[in-house]
């Protein structure tokens, strides 16, 4: 369906004179003379309401605006005047000019209310009508928006000029769903649920930021509101870490902010932490770099699943998007990439946010959002009392005809994104408000970003990003770097572990904590968190340690030389001690691998052999599983005397020999003396003759009487 009016097609000759007489008169009126320069800074003119949002030929345009005087001085004899162009808008870019602030264009006035006084410091409301019927734009008008002014005067001199839009459909209006309208656009609003910067130095505090904003009023508790009640046309892309901070905090309200965002409608995720992007690709990191910093498991282990609906993970870098940052896009385990600066629609080209970019990496999948339209829905949010959300709304309704009458034109219907910025938190009224004035147009339709994801990819539709861009906020390249070596020693140190995500992910969070994006506004304290990070990885590195000793003599041809590895770990650590001898003289045959509890020291025994005598140097290498060295570079020196220990026996062996063999002969040559006297001649020597009591024998007596 197109967007103009029936007869538009019909080739009927009044009718084409009607409209190019009516064009040109409108274009008579838009251009005009400009008006003198507001004269009053202090004067400001605000659009409080205007209803309904599409009128039609026998409808009346309500307008209420608010004339504030923040001067000294009184304001007298003070007018607001109506106008209403005759002529559609029909570009985006006219749609831009004329909501210029710096224009002081106005239509001819077609309505008028007067204030007597406002004064110093007072406002007044002054509410205009406009009778459509009054336009003579006829039921052969164009469908769409016309410029709206007001110009406020005093005395005859202007003191404000206020630019909106009055959408007009010639079969009906808000009521009445207009035939001419074209079919609508598709249009999602994606809104980033992320937290504050983690701060190494007090986790604690990330988890109470987090708190704070899933209770009452807070941030995060109206950000879930605009997603879940009412017309739930919000979409939400979601820090992990957020989710897993609120369901662990143990706090009840933040448990149940928790179970409503697990049951909202269309949500995707965003890498833990809300990762810089931009930030590891400027600085040249790689696949595997970008995986680990990007990677839940390692991050946030111990958190509860997350919903398996939420399956798709979308890139999200903040500011001018490069080729560069996209190519990373993939590695971070991203199936899209949400641009939402550095890459534009070709002017004229059928609005489609789904597209292709080509990098390095190759083609990858982008979802484009409409800077224009994010602004306009995230001002228009903020609520009825902040100044200008109701003028955001009106030209939001003008840029969406505007895209929808392209669409249309094409023959095709059109999809367009507009995404939150990072801490917008909504007045849900107004979020609600706004969500409503666009479902009852008839030209747009709001959808969750998964149906936008869903969508073919329209090529050529979006200028091409820049090569690279780099922001001044970002993280130095080299910070990024030292950050990345970092993280990959402490990966592979953490081996040690029977778990090494007991080291790699309190660690990993630490290096990877300057790496948020919300670090962007804090460079001092990202320099501080940088630092921290760094020195605690070191100590990790530096848990595991070799113990001090002498130098050793080694007299036999082998042996076990003790090495003392000492774990000041929070885990206990599997390791394994290698030597490596100065000279072949050593032959180190056995590397132990060995535990040592956490805390605690253990001595590995390393089997040597000796092949020849010297001075031998032997450097110590305590290894993880993975096979890098964990513990700091140590040696010690060997004194070899190999063959010692059999000469050393030989010799003592000999001088036990001839002991022995000395107490033989000693017990021999006393045994052949002739001054020994046997038993039997004592025996017969002092037996008297005659009586007497018999005599005990002797022998043994005598045997051991003293020689």
């Amino acid at each position: 369906m197109t967007r103009t009016a029936p007869s538009r097609g019909a080739g009927d000759l009044r009718s084409a004179l009607a409209v190019l007489v009516g064009t040109l008169l409108a274009c008579l009126v838009l251009v005009g003379t400009p008006q003198p320069a507001v004269a009053h800074e202090s004067v400001t003119l605000t659009l409080v309401t205007q209803s309904p949002t599409v009128v039609g030929p026998q409808d009346t345009q309500e307008v209420t605006v608010r004339i504030d005087n923040a001067g000294e001085e009184p304001l007298t004899d003070v007018q607001a005047d109506l106008g209403v162009g005759w002529r559609p808008l029909s570009t985006r870019s006219e749609i831009a000019a004329w909501a210029d602030d710096g224009s002081d264009l106005t239509n001819t006035s077609q309505a008028r209310e007067s204030v007597d006084r406002i004064p110093p410091g007072g406002s007044a409301e002054v509410e205009l009508s406009l009778d459509v019927a009054a336009l003579r734009l006829g039921d052969d008008a164009f469908w769409g928006p016309r410029s709206l002014s007001v110009e406020v005067t005093s005395g005859g001199e202007t003191l404000d000029v206020l630019h909106s839009f009055l959408m007009y459909d010639p079969d009906g209006g808000t009521d009445r769903a207009g035939s001419s309208a074209p079919d609508p656009l598709r249009l999602a609003l994606v809104a980033p649920v992320t937290g504050p910067a983690p701060d190494p130095a007090d986790e604690a505090r990330y988890a109470e930021a987090v708190v704070a904003g899933t209770a009452e009023g807070g941030a995060l508790e109206r950000l879930l509101d605009a997603a879940t009640e009412g017309s739930a046309a919000l979409s939400l892309a979601v820090d992990p870490a957020v989710v897993a901070a609120a369901g662990g905090s143990g706090d009840p309200e933040a448990a149940a902010w928790d179970r409503r965002l697990r049951g909202a409608d269309d949500v995707v995720l965003l890498p833990p932490y809300d990762t810089d992007l931009a930030a590891l690709a400027h600085a040249g990191a790689g696949s595997a770099a970008v995986a680990a910093a990007t990677d839940p498991a390692t991050l946030l282990p111990g958190a509860a699943a997350l919903p398996t609906a939420w399956d798709t993970t979308v890139a999200w870098p903040q500011g001018v998007v490069d080729q560069a940052t996209l190519a990373v896009t993939g590695a971070a385990d991203a199936g899209y990439a949400l641009v939402a600066e550095g890459v534009t629609e070709v002017p004229g080209a059928v609005p489609a946010a789904r597209d292709t970019v080509s990098t390095t990496a190759g083609d990858v999948p982008v979802v484009v959002a409409d800077d224009v339209l994010s602004d306009l829905v995230a001002a228009g949010s903020e609520g009825s009392g902040t100044s200008g959300s109701t003028l955001d709304v009106q030209r939001l309704l003008a840029e969406t005809a505007v895209l929808a009458g392209t669409a249309a034109d094409a023959g095709t219907t059109g999809t367009a994104v507009a995404a939150l910025p990072r801490g917008w938190s909504p007045d849900v009224d107004a979020f609600e408000s706004l969500v409503t004035a666009l479902d009852s147009t008839g030209w747009v339709e709001t959808a969750g970003l998964g149906e936008v994801l869903a969508a073919e990819p329209q090529p050529g539709t979006h200028t091409e990003p820049e090569g690279t861009v780099v922001d001044d906020a970002e993280l130095a390249p080299d910070d990024v770097r030292r950050l990345l070596r970092a993280g990959q020693a402490v990966e592979e140190f953490a081996s040690v572990a029977a778990d090494p995500a007991e080291l790699t992910g309190p660690v990993g969070r630490d290096l990877v904590s300057p790496l948020a994006l919300a670090y962007r506004d804090a460079p001092q304290a990202r320099d501080a968190a940088t630092r921290l990070a760094l020195t605690r990885a070191d100590q990790v590195r530096t848990g595991v340690s070799v113990g001090q000793r002498g130098d050793v003599t080694l007299i036999s041809d082998s042996g076990a030389l003790p090495v003392r590895v000492r774990n000041d770990l929070p885990v206990d650590a599997t390791v394994t001690v290698s030597l490596t001898p100065s000279d072949p003289r050593v032959v180190v045959e056995t590397s132990p691998t060995v535990v040592v509890p956490a805390g605690e020291s253990r001595d590995a025994q390393v089997r040597v052999r000796a092949i020849g005598s010297g001075d031998v140097d032997l450097a110590v290498e305590v290894l993880a599983p993975s096979g890098v060295p964990v513990a700091e570079p140590t040696s010690f020196a060997v004194r070899v005397r190999a063959g010692w220990e059999t000469v050393g026996t030989a010799v003592i062996a000999v001088a036990v020999a001839l002991l022995f063999l000395g107490g033989i002969w000693r017990t021999i040559r006393r045994g052949r003396s002739d001054s020994r006297t046997t038993g039997t001649e004592v025996a017969e020597s002092v037996t008297p003759a005659g009586d007497g009591p018999p005599l005990t024998d002797t022998t043994q007596d005598v045997e051991d009487a003293p020689r």
